[in-house]
């Protein structure tokens, strides 16, 4: 007879029997790898910016991501995109190009205020796209 007791429903005990015997890989998507993969500088390096960023440094001398507005216009220094924000959901806002276009994500705690060049380059190029498109042909 077994004298182990089941473990208690919903304990510590027993998520770790059902890790233990496999069921975690049923939870996760397949696109998930199965084999452990050493990880890269870049990976922790990301992983440590991302965490970084969640708990703030611990000394208080980083200063707290700045509060977007809708309307107003940023540039991600992390993919170097400027953009319109139109809103935002906990530390993610949504920055769609100044020329319009699908929005994008972005990390508050990555966007500064876009320089006046940032804001109107995306704009210049468009304007001289729709000159070159409608411009005569014949001189």
């Amino acid at each position: 007879m077994d004298e182990r007791a089941a473990p208690e429903q919903g304990s510590v005990t027993e998520l770790g029997a059902l890790v233990d015997a496999g069921a975690f890989w049923r939870l996760v998507p397949e696109s998930v790898p199965r084999e452990y993969a050493e990880p890269t500088r870049v990976l922790i390096e990301r992983v440590h910016a991302g965490l970084k960023r969640l708990v703030g440094d611990p000394d208080g001398a980083t200063e707290h991501p700045r509060h977007w507005e809708p309307g107003d216009v940023a540039r991600d220094t992390r993919t170097d995109r400027v953009g319109r924000v139109m809103g935002h959901v906990g530390p993610c806002c949504r920055l769609r190009p100044l020329t319009g276009g699908r929005e994008g994500e972005a990390y508050a705690g990555d966007m500064v205020p876009a320089r006046q060049s940032d804001a109107m380059s995306p704009r210049v190029r468009e304007l001289n796209r729709r000159s070159r498109d409608h411009a005569p042909r014949s001189w």
